[in-house]
């Protein structure tokens, strides 16, 4: 156990990766890790998110050891079955911040980040040591007696729970998902988001700001030249 803990914290620690994080977050929680299985769940059904585990590959690791755990099965089964969950992915997939989370994944920074990772013996150690670890073979082997798995199967024969799925399409978050599309500054969002260099990451936001993009311009000094009166 401790041999794998120490292979991620070395893959974790991978140099350069940090370069893949300096471009600007989508959100204020653009850099938070999930603590849970519960927010893992949410954060990779976020359009607006799910983009940045693989614009890092410090975050691809933490989501590979967090995904291939028997409890995410668990919490994703009962993540599920919530048709709320369904109306906040498509939501944040059409947030016009969807477009930079993928888009910073395409930056060079990140192809540099990605192709020095996978050089360094210590990231493969470590994603072999979280797909092979035989204590973790153990707990998916162990899953189906799980109390909390077995608790989630059963409310499929909650009668309330397909109350909420006949209910879904009136709910205020459906109907203001759907109208969305109607509203023009909805297309002016994305135009901008698409226009705006935080969208991208570093390389093509620094190609994309000129040089003297929200500075001011100085003013001109008379310069006084031989022979030639000045103006007064």
């Amino acid at each position: 156990m401790k041999l794998r803990h120490l292979c991620i914290v070395l893959a974790l620690a991978v140099p350069g990766a940090a370069n893949a994080q300096q471009a600007p977050a989508a959100n204020p929680q653009a850099t938070d890790i999930p603590q849970n299985h519960e927010a893992w769940v949410r954060y990779l059904m976020d359009f607006t998110r799910n983009g940045e585990m693989m614009a890092d590959p410090k975050k691809f690791m933490a989501t590979l050891n967090a995904i291939s755990e028997p409890a995410f099965a668990t919490a994703a089964l009962g993540a599920l079955m919530d048709p709320a969950l369904y109306t906040q992915s498509a939501s944040s997939l059409m947030d016009p911040r969807a477009y930079g989370n993928f888009a910073r994944a395409m930056d060079p920074v990140v192809l540099a980040a990605w192709t020095q990772a996978l050089a360094d013996p210590q990231f493969i150690a470590a994603l072999q040591t979280v797909m092979t670890d035989p204590n973790k073979l153990m707990r998916w082997m162990m899953l189906p007696m799980d109390p909390k798995l077995l608790g989630t199967a059963m409310n499929l024969l909650n009668p309330n729970l397909y109350l909420r799925w006949l209910t879904a399409p009136a709910s205020p978050q459906v109907t203001g998902m759907a109208t969305a599309p109607l509203n023009p500054n909805w297309y002016g969002a994305w135009m901008g988001g698409m226009a705006a260099p935080q969208s991208y990451g570093p390389t093509m936001n620094t190609l994309m700001r000129p040089p003297a993009y929200g500075t001011a311009i100085p003013l001109m000094v008379p310069m006084p030249i031989p022979g030639v009166p000045t103006a007064r």
